[in-house]
């Protein structure tokens, strides 16, 4: 081959690789992330009882929770059954409960001063609203830059031991009883704000718990107390402490609890006469039924009852809506009636008066 006809090959060969396709090697496909929905598993969670205005209070799951004015505790006066101090600076969350075991479990103060076995006679009980309640104090404390705290969780127990121990935090159990109380009941995560600057310092008393006595079954029982708190509201000043509230009768002779002065008294009559014998209840739910937890009292041979040690100047818990069950065959315009009890209003008094039902004549044709 001639040279010329060579260069014309080499050039036709260079023609044709430049029109051939190339051949590029796919791009890798790029992974993606795909996030797939999981069961909603958290707790619903409701607004908090907002206890940082002097003198607020409100109810949740029949329990009263209620910010208590200043007043002299202290060394001498309160007599605390748990103090829970959680351990490390960075430490905001404290938890735990009162007993007289050891070790103790969370972060419980070990000595036996502080936290101990209660019985439920060393709470003071009072009638608010027509209803029996256990009165627990509770003191906390926190830096004045940062004052408010919360309380996350309460649990309340009673048994036959001083010395329960093994508190399941997934059951709510402890040693292996379910709680008479718990603040997060039917599955709802409440808790309370408070604010330590409504009070001065440690030992003043911040909270008064009111817990309905007929939770309290048995002879005397002992009482547990598990609470936590820092959840919400973090922890910053020391310990906090639950104490039986100081009553009128208490030895330090400083009570905490709103006056157990106050007496609603009056008589029944049918007719004009005085009637042995009628029922007459304080309606705290204001159903017009008697319920298991509320207070109720019979009229005596002349027509006469009375109720006493009633709580006075407690805002709507001292509120009481007296209710008389009406004689067999007796009519009344009014057998429900409410009186509000206050420092200056100490005592009520409340009548009824009935009359006979007229008997219906039978129509004759």
């Amino acid at each position: 081959m001639s040279g010329s006809r060579w260069q014309d090959w080499l050039s036709f060969k260079r023609w044709l690789r430049s029109e051939r396709p190339r051949r590029t090697k796919p791009a890798p496909a790029k992974a993606q992330l795909q996030l797939e929905s999981l069961e909603e598993r958290t707790v619903p969670s409701a607004a908090p009882l907002d206890l940082t205005t002097a003198g607020a209070s409100g109810s949740i799951n029949g329990a009263i929770f209620a910010q208590t004015p200043t007043q002299p505790t202290g060394s001498g006066v309160i007599h605390s059954f748990v103090r829970l101090q959680a351990q490390g600076a960075k430490q905001t969350v404290q938890q735990g409960y009162n007993t007289d075991n050891r070790p103790l479990q969370f972060d419980e103060n070990k000595s036996p001063t502080f936290t101990r076995s209660l019985k439920l006679d060393e709470l003071p009980k009072v009638d608010a609203g027509g209803v029996f309640y256990r009165v627990f104090l509770l003191d906390i404390n926190q830096k004045s830059s940062q004052p408010l705290l919360s309380l996350d969780e309460l649990r309340l127990y009673v048994g036959g031991a001083p010395n329960l121990s093994g508190y399941d935090a997934s059951a709510h159990t402890l040693g292996g009883l379910a709680p008479v109380y718990d603040l997060d009941a039917g599955g709802v995560d409440n808790w309370v704000k408070l604010d330590a600057r409504l009070t001065h310092g440690s030992g003043s008393g911040d909270m008064l718990l009111y817990v309905p006595d007929s939770l309290f079954t048995g002879t005397d029982p002992y009482v547990s107390l598990y609470s936590k708190f820092g959840v919400n509201l973090a922890g910053n000043g020391g310990f906090e402490e639950w104490a039986p509230a100081a009553g009128p009768n208490s030895s330090s002779g400083a009570s905490q609890l709103p006056s157990s002065s106050g007496v609603i008294q009056g008589t029944v009559t049918v007719n004009g006469v005085p009637q042995v014998g009628v029922q007459i209840f304080l309606d705290a739910n204001h159903d017009g039924v008697l319920d298991g937890d509320e207070v109720f009292t019979y009229t005596d041979q002349n027509g006469n009852y009375s109720f006493n040690d009633l709580a006075t100047n407690f805002g709507q818990y001292s509120a009481y809506a007296v209710t008389a069950v009406p004689p067999t065959d007796t009519t009344t315009n009014q057998s429900s009636q409410t009186v509000q009890l206050t420092t200056t209003v100490q005592t009520a008094t409340v009548n009824f008066s009935f009359t006979t039902t007229p008997a219906t004549n039978p129509q004759t044709t």
